[in-house]
């Protein structure tokens, strides 16, 4: 990945993330009880970890839209847009997740 592919993936990885996040799409679910992968909900086999697959799904996504971007719309975005998206999505995730800590 080149530096223009770069600035998109940070972009595009940070709000796929907070929507991965915030609407449960996980690619898979990781239930450390009985060290097990799955693709579905399975709430037999205990406590579930989603933050695997909210990775797994930002990424993937995120490295199939930097990569479909044209070279010339990723060349004419400036990389402080690379810091700026994501610091804003930092941000709205600790005001979503405020009520943990209140």
């Amino acid at each position: 990945m080149n530096g223009s592919r770069l600035t998109i993936f940070s972009i595009v990885f940070g709000i796929l993330y907070f929507l991965s996040f915030y609407y449960d799409l996980a690619l898979f679910r990781y239930y450390p009880e009985v060290s097990q992968f799955s693709l579905l909900r399975n709430d037999k086999l205990g406590v579930v970890i989603l933050w695997y697959g909210w990775i797994a799904t930002s990424a993937i996504a995120s490295a199939c839209i930097a990569f479909a971007v044209p070279r010339t719309v990723a060349d004419r975005l400036s990389p402080g847009w690379a810091w700026m998206i994501p610091t804003a999505v930092v941000i709205g995730m600790l005001v979503y997740e405020r009520r943990w800590f209140v």
